[in-house]
C-alpha cells in the first residue's frame, strides 16, 4: 500500500488564505450601503473570524448570534465534525481593524428594516438570499453563493480568482492566527478540528522562516 502511495500521490492543491490584509481589500470592494452590500461584508467577515465552513456559515440564524461586550458568540449547532450533535460556541472579538461586530450588526439592521412588519423569528436564517432586485427572501444563502462571493470580491482586489475558494475564509483564519504567534490550542478552539494535525500545518508554514537555523550564517 505503501509503494502504491507513492506512486499515485500528488501534492494537495491548497487554496489561498483570505487573511486580515486580503479580507481589508475584499471588504473595501464592497462598496455602498444596500441591504446586499451589508450582507456581503458581514457574510466575509464572520466567515474569517469564526474560521466557518461555508454550511456553517449559511445554515446560522438569528438565535445562533449573541451580543456580547467584547464582541459576538457565535454557536454551531452542527458540523461535519461534530457526529455527536453537540454543538460548540465561537467567541468573534469585535475588532479594531475589520471589526466584523460593527460589520454584522449593520446587516442586521438592514435585515431588521426589511421586515419591520412582521415580528422578528429567532429560527430565521442569518444571511437571506436576495433577489436580483435586492428583496429580501425567507431562504438562505447558497453555500455556492458564498464560493462565488469570495471569488468575486477576491477577483475585484486584485487577486487571481481561480487560487480562492469559500474554504479560504476558514483558512485565512488559520493562517492569520499563526502568523501572529497564537497557540495551536487556541486556534482550534475557534476551528473545532477534532486534532491537531491539519492546524499543524499553519502553525509550520507561518514559523518557516522565524528562528531559521540558518539565520546567523546565510
Amino acid at each position: 500500500m505503501a509503494g502504491i502511495r507513492a506512486r499515485k500521490w500528488v501534492a494537495p492543491v491548497r487554496k489561498a488564505a483570505v487573511d486580515a490584509s486580503v479580507l481589508r481589500h475584499m471588504l473595501a470592494e464592497v462598496t455602498g450601503d444596500t441591504p446586499r452590500a451589508r450582507r456581503d461584508r458581514a457574510v466575509l467577515a464572520i466567515g474569517m473570524a469564526a474560521a466557518l465552513r461555508r454550511s456553517e456559515l449559511v445554515a446560522l440564524t438569528l438565535s445562533d448570534v449573541t451580543l456580547v461586550d467584547a464582541g459576538l458568540e457565535i454557536r454551531i449547532t452542527s458540523s461535519k465534525t461534530d457526529r455527536a450533535g453537540e454543538g460548540a460556541v465561537i467567541a468573534v472579538p469585535e475588532g479594531s481593524r475589520i471589526r466584523p461586530k460593527a460589520l454584522l450588526l449593520a446587516w442586521m439592521a438592514a435585515l431588521a428594516s426589511m421586515e419591520a412588519d412582521s415580528p422578528p423569528d429567532p429560527t430565521a436564517p442569518l444571511f437571506r438570499r436576495l433577489t436580483r432586485g435586492d428583496a429580501l427572501t425567507a431562504a438562505p444563502m447558497s453555500d455556492r453563493a458564498v464560493a462565488r462571493l469570495v471569488k468575486r470580491t477576491a477577483a475585484a482586489a486584485g487577486y487571481d480568482p481561480t487560487t480562492f475558494s469559500a474554504h479560504s475564509l476558514r483558512a485565512g483564519f488559520l493562517t492569520e492566527a499563526a502568523s501572529q504567534g497564537a497557540t495551536i490550542f487556541k486556534m482550534q478552539e475557534v476551528s473545532r478540528h477534532r486534532t491537531v494535525q491539519i492546524l499543524s500545518y499553519y502553525v509550520r508554514a507561518a514559523d518557516r522562516f522565524r528562528d531559521h537555523a540558518g539565520d546567523r550564517f546565510l
